[in-house]
């Protein structure tokens, strides 16, 4: 993964032929921090003073005009450059800091002496400057940055800057450091590397665990030993991920870390790595053409590829100074993608007003509780995707689980329409067409309502099944029978909340025979649907081989698809009022 994001960035320099400064320069994002302040100073005969305070749109004068690079929390960054979070401390910490951090810099005399004289005139009128820099905040909107210009130059066009802020950065990776070693990503032996790379800290050298060498610390490079070419290369391959490969995922965030086999990468692929394609481009007009909701899936465009390249997905959270890898897919040919695609085209045929997309998973795998405030359940819902990605099998008893916890919630305020449901088979079907589910034959008598076992015959594969998915049809039809009559439905506290073993299934049929012919509704169609369930029950195995949420969930399948049996019986679906969704 790692040698990926390396190549990237290999590919990136080259292309743009961009230098080892503006590589190590760090971005400001705009949305976030929309305005900075510039802390002006003129030279008058030898030294310099203060002048006022400029507000500027940031990144204005160019992304990399700021030298910009971020340093500890709690310490100067690696330039005179800040975002603002106190503003006296900001001052006083990264600008002030700063300047503190340079003096055993191996700086020229004509550099050492225009630091000092900045030093000086900022230290003489920090009071001044931080007076108006409070009141500079108070009429803008948004959050800010703080930087100097000296004689209308960013820091980017002073040499003296310039090189301060490469010394910094070579002297912090110089800080732990051995001589003639294998670098850890490109494999090779340079005459130096250092303790990992900036772009990606995976580890910490003060807890138990995290490190070799017996808690040296001059010692841990040797945890993830990197030379300065892998460490630049990093640098520019995070910076590229950050800008053009970042998605949102149903409240997740992951890189798309493309890795060239042939190391020729697509046309598609260069023009959004050189901007010259957004990377939020609409794929596609019509929903359906996606795998996800957002408007910068590019998974379809992605798809058309050769597998002369793979994708790695990879779901970082921050944590303190490290990031932790929540999930990482690799390898994942576009090819793949197709599959993908092609078994959403297949789901989409069959319910074409609702096309399915991830977010119907996402539905059951969000919230374990909706009164929770985080989502508890994203461990799950990544299980899934890696499982979706890789081709690898998922038992229906965990989706089942998962499923009827949210159906039983809508079911217990009285939704018997619930729209999960459909969520829940578009779920079942995607993975049903992908063969993730598993299927065995069995022997099965022929019925009349075959035409609908056969559209879901990757489910309905065994006469259990097939005998509860039409005793939820024919308590449906009961259901609808009893609210035209009385405008309500109390034969639904037979159904135990959806939470029936397959005994109280079993005596479920008799009790809707009977209600049904009490309402004398019992006509030679319902006959004919309580025939086939009769026949497919005994048919089934002694032990039915399902727990009580997969029963449950065909069950309620059979309810929500009930006018199927509607078509096949009487030629027609029954027309009912809307509230009898309630």
């Amino acid at each position: 993964m790692i040698s990926a994001v390396r190549e990237l960035g290999l590919l990136s320099l080259k292309i743009t032929g961009k230098d080892v400064l503006a590589t190590l320069t760090e971005t400001i994002n705009p949305d976030k921090y929309p305005n900075m302040v510039v802390i002006e100073l003129q030279k008058e005969n030898e030294d310099y003073s203060f002048s006022y305070l400029s507000l500027e749109e940031t990144n204005c004068g160019g992304a990399g005009s700021y030298l910009y690079r971020k340093g500890p929390p709690n310490g100067a960054n690696f330039s005179p450059t800040a975002l603002i979070t106190e503003p006296e401390k900001t001052f006083q910490v990264k600008i002030l800091g700063w300047f503190r951090t340079v003096d055993k810099l191996s700086l020229s005399q004509k550099d050492q002496k225009i630091i000092t004289s900045v030093k000086k005139a900022l230290e003489a009128q920090q009071q001044q400057i931080i007076a108006l820099l409070k009141g500079k905040l108070a009429d803008i909107k948004g959050s800010a940055g703080l930087t100097l210009k000296i004689d209308g130059c960013y820091l980017r066009d002073i040499t003296a800057f310039r090189d301060s802020f490469l010394q910094l950065v070579a002297a912090k990776e110089d800080s732990i450091s051995a001589q003639d070693k294998i670098c850890s990503v490109c494999g090779q032996r340079k005459a130096k590397v250092s303790a990992g790379a900036p772009a990606y800290k995976f580890y910490t050298i003060d807890k138990p665990g995290f490190i070799t060498g017996h808690f040296i610390k001059e010692k841990s490079w040797r945890n993830y030993p990197v030379c300065s070419e892998c460490s630049l290369a990093l640098d520019e391959g995070k910076r590229i991920l950050e800008e053009r490969y970042r998605f949102s995922f149903y409240g997740l965030s992951y890189y798309l870390v493309p890795k060239f086999i042939l190391k020729e990468p697509s046309s598609f692929i260069l023009n959004i790595l050189t901007g010259e394609m957004d990377k939020n481009i609409k794929l596609n007009d019509n929903a359906g053409g996606k795998l996800t909701t957002n408007e910068d899936d590019i998974l379809h465009e992605l798809a058309s590829e050769k597998d002369t390249m793979t994708l790695n997905f990879l779901f970082l959270r921050k944590e303190q100074s490290s990031e932790r890898i929540l999930l990482l897919v690799e390898d994942v040919l576009p090819s793949r993608l197709r599959d993908l695609f092609k078994a959403k085209a297949a789901v989409d045929r069959m319910f074409p007003q609702q096309p399915f997309h991830f977010g119907r998973i996402r539905t059951f795998f969000a919230k374990s509780d909706d009164a929770k405030r985080d989502n508890d359940l994203d461990k799950y819902f990544m299980e899934l995707v890696d499982k979706i990605f890789k081709g690898l099998p998922v038992a229906m008893s965990f989706l089942a689980t998962h499923f009827m916890r949210e159906i039983r919630r809508d079911f217990n305020t009285s939704n018997i329409n619930s729209f999960k449901l459909l969520d829940a088979i578009e779920t079942v079907l995607f993975f049903a067409h992908l063969k993730m589910l598993g299927r065995k034959e069995v022997t099965m008598s022929t019925t009349i309502f075959d035409p609908i076992f056969d559209r879901f015959a990757n489910q309905l594969n065994t006469p259990e099944k097939r005998g509860v998915f039409l005793l939820g049809a024919l308590t449906r039809m009961l259901l609808n029978v009893q609210y035209a009559e009385r405008k309500s439905q109390p034969f639904l506290v037979n159904l135990m909340g959806l939470k029936m073993d397959s005994r109280q299934v079993k005596g479920l049929l008799p009790k809707v025979i009977n209600k049904l012919q009490e309402y004398k509704r019992f006509d030679k169609g319902k006959a004919q649907l309580a025939e086939a369930i009769s026949v497919l029950l005994l048919e089934s195995d002694q032990n039915w081989r399902m727990t009580v949420d997969e029963l449950n969930f065909y069950f309620v399948c059979g309810m929500n698809m009930y006018n199927e049996a509607n078509l096949i019986l009487y030629g027609k679906k029954e027309e009912v009022d809307d509230t009898d969704a309630e």
